[in-house]
Formats: C-alpha cells, sequence, structure tokens
C-alpha cells in the first residue's frame, strides 16, 4: 500500500502514523528492523534505494516514512516511481508533504496510484476575526478570545487589535463613546502592565464595555 500524507496537521500525521506502526510492526523487534524514517533533504539515492528494495526480516511487511517529498531530488523522485509502479506488497510506503505542486508529473503519477490522506490545520483564530463578531455576539467573541489566548497570542497584542478596531470605529461612534472606549482601553493596559488583575479578565471586561458601547 502507497499513502500520500498531505497538509501542514503533523501532530494529525503522527497519530495516523503511530496506527500504521502498531498495525503493521506488533513487536520491538519488527519496530527495529522493519521500519525507516527517510528524510527527502537528506536522503541519497542509494539509502532510499537500499529502502525500497529490502524484504521484511520480521514482520509480514516493511513500513517506509518518507517526510517532505516535494524536497525530493529529481533521482529519487524517479526511484519512487519505480516503486510505485512496481507495486511491491511487501512494503508499506507512507510519502508526507506539506504542500506539493499537484500539476507535476511526478505527483500526478503519486497521487493516481497512492491512497491520498488530508491532514489540513484549523484555521487559527486572529483578534481581527474577533473584532469583527463582537458588536454581533459579544459572547463567541469572549470565545474566541479564549482560543487567542491559549493558542499563545500575546495580551498587549490582542490589546492592539482592540485599540486598532477602535480607532477604525471612530466615524461610527459619538464623541462620547469614543472617550469612553479611550478610557476602557487605557485602563485595560495599566492593569495588564501593572498586574492588577489577569490579563484574560482585563481583555473580557474590555471586550464587553466596547460591545456596549458601539451597539449603544
Amino acid at each position: 500500500m502507497i499513502y500520500l500524507f498531505l497538509g501542514d496537521d503533523n501532530l494529525a500525521k503522527d497519530q495516523k502514523i503511530a496506527e500504521l506502526k502498531s498495525k503493521i510492526l506488533q513487536t520491538n523487534d519488527a519496530f527495529k528492523f522493519d521500519f525507516d524514517l527517510l528524510h527527502a533533504n537528506r536522503l541519497s539515492a542509494e539509502d532510499l534505494k537500499k529502502s525500497l528494495i529490502a524484504l521484511p526480516a520480521v514482520a509480514s511487511k516493511r513500513l517506509v516514512v518518507l517526510r517532505d517529498i516535494e524536497k525530493l531530488s529529481p533521482q529519487n523522485k524517479d526511484l519512487i516511481l519505480e516503486f510505485i509502479d512496481k507495486e511491491e506488497s511487501c512494503i508499506d510506503l507512507i510519502l508526507d508533504a506539506n504542500q506539493v505542486d499537484g500539476r507535476s508529473a511526478f505527483m500526478k503519477k503519486v497521487t493516481d496510484k497512492a491512497k491520498v490522506v488530508r491532514f489540513a490545520v484549523h484555521e487559527k483564530a486572529n483578534v481581527f476575526d474577533m473584532t469583527k463578531i463582537m458588536l454581533r455576539s459579544p459572547a463567541e467573541a469572549l470565545k474566541m478570545l479564549t482560543q487567542l489566548l491559549e493558542e499563545g497570542s500575546h495580551p498587549l497584542q490582542i490589546l492592539g487589535g482592540l485599540v486598532w478596531f477602535w480607532g477604525k470605529s471612530r466615524e461610527r461612534l459619538s464623541p462620547a463613546q469614543f472617550k469612553k472606549g479611550l478610557l476602557a482601553l487605557q485602563e485595560a493596559d495599566l492593569n495588564i502592565k501593572r498586574s492588577r488583575t489577569r490579563p484574560e479578565h482585563s481583555l473580557e471586561i474590555l471586550i464587553v464595555k466596547l460591545a456596549s458601547l458601539k451597539s449603544g
């Protein structure tokens, strides 16, 4: 079996590879003798050829994982295509790539012969997405805030996005509303920098205040 793993969700890829390992390589000896992990960017044609012609030593099949096939040399691409044409039943080959040119002759042949599995990372939220839904649903904006913080966004980075959002909203606000928003932003900035309250709590309060001012 030939697999083509496409996409940048490397965690999901590794989980699928681990699943196939446990299915094919059921003992420590099988893992030791019948598994190869290869990296295209530092792979010689000789090493690739050895891996693709070796017979299983312990398990009923060998498992070969080839990472980053978009970085394969022309010679190694030819070896892969030769292997695909032979359809060796004693080797399961996993070809892994984040992004490839699906129009290339190499990839067309690979995708025609392989079982293609796609692993796409869900698009990360950003502070500008959060500002877009603040008025429509402050509760959803608060959920997105939690997601941003969990994904590693710095509180002051999020605050900067809210400052930008408020500045862009000036023409649609009364002078009094705009000034109240600026004061709320300033208060949140001081609270975060001086650790008066937890940063996430300061941002939650700020989002609710800005949403109420803009809808009021």
